[in-house]
C-alpha cells in the first residue's frame, strides 16, 4: 500500500520544478530536521525575523546571527525580537558582501521589503507593476572577517537569501568555506540572480571548488531550474554541504 501511494503522489505531483509554497514547505521541514540546540546560525538577509525566531528557538543553546541591511526592516526585526526575549540572537545592521565597505542597496515600500535588493531589477519585465522608493547605503563586511571579530571558529547553518547577492556572501565566506568550518549553506536562486549580475556555473564552479555538494532543497527537482537565463530561471532553495 504504501508503494502505491507513493507512486500516486509521483503520478499526481506537477513537473518541476516545485512552487513556491512546496519550496517553502520544504525548507521549513530542513531546518526542523537539520538543527540542533547548540548550533551556531547566521541568517543573512533576516528580513521581519520569520526564520530568526525558528533559528533561535531550535538552536536555544547555541547562537543566531541575523543580518538585515534596510534600516526600517531592520528596526521591526529588532522590535520582533524584543518582543519574543530571544537572547540567544545577535542583531547586525549590516550587509554581508565579498568585500568590506559599503552596498547601495534598491529599498521598496515597507510591505515590499522582501524585493529590497543590491541589484537594479526590472520588475515590470516580470509583470510586477511597482519600483523601489529609495536607495540606502549600508555598511558591508564579509563572513571571513566578521567571524574573526566575533571569534566565531564555525558555522553549523549559513542561511542566504539577499535578492541576487547570494553569490557575493559566498566569496566574503572563501576562507571559513576552504577550511570546511560552515557545515551546511542554504540559498535562494531565481532571476533575482541574474538580476545581480550572476549566473549558476560561477555559483557551481566556486562551491565545488571548495569541495561543497549542492542539491535542491525540494526532493527530485534539478540543481538551478531553469538555469539557461533569466527568462527561465525559476525560485528555488539549494543546500550545499561539504563532500
Amino acid at each position: 500500500m504504501k508503494n502505491f501511494l507513493n507512486t500516486i503522489r509521483r503520478r499526481i505531483r506537477p513537473p518541476y520544478p516545485a512552487g513556491f509554497e512546496e519550496i517553502e514547505r520544504a525548507e521549513r521541514i530542513f531546518y526542523l530536521e537539520y538543527l540542533r540546540a547548540e548550533m551556531t546560525v547566521f541568517d543573512v538577509g533576516a528580513n521581519v525575523g520569520e526564520l530568526t525566531l525558528l533559528f533561535s528557538r531550535f538552536a536555544a543553546d547555541g547562537s543566531v546571527h541575523a543580518f538585515e541591511a534596510s534600516k526600517s526592516t531592520f528596526e521591526r526585526l529588532e522590535l520582533v525580537c524584543r518582543a519574543a526575549e530571544r537572547r540567544n540572537v545577535v542583531l547586525n545592521h549590516l550587509a554581508l558582501s565579498d568585500k568590506n565597505g559599503s552596498i547601495n542597496l534598491h529599498v521598496y515600500d515597507d510591505s515590499l521589503s522582501s524585493f529590497n535588493s543590491q541589484a537594479v531589477r526590472p520588475l515590470k519585465n516580470y509583470g510586477l507593476d511597482f519600483e523601489p522608493v529609495g536607495i540606502e547605503e549600508v555598511k558591508a563586511v564579509t563572513v571571513d572577517d566578521y567571524c574573526e571579530s566575533k571569534n566565531i571558529a564555525n558555522i553549523d547553518l549559513l542561511k542566504i537569501d539577499v535578492e541576487g547577492a547570494e553569490y557575493q556572501v559566498m566569496l566574503g565566506a572563501r576562507q571559513m568555506l576552504r577550511d570546511k568550518r560552515i557545515g551546511c549553506l542554504t540559498f535562494e536562486f531565481g532571476q533575482t540572480t541574474f538580476d545581480m549580475g550572476n549566473n549558476p556555473e560561477e555559483i557551481e564552479a566556486f562551491l565545488n571548488s571548495m569541495d561543497y555538494k549542492i542539491r535542491n532543497m525540494v526532493k527530485g527537482d534539478p540543481i538551478f531550474p531553469g538555469r539557461e537565463s533569466v527568462q527561465t530561471a525559476r525560485y528555488s532553495m539549494h543546500i550545499a554541504t561539504p563532500e
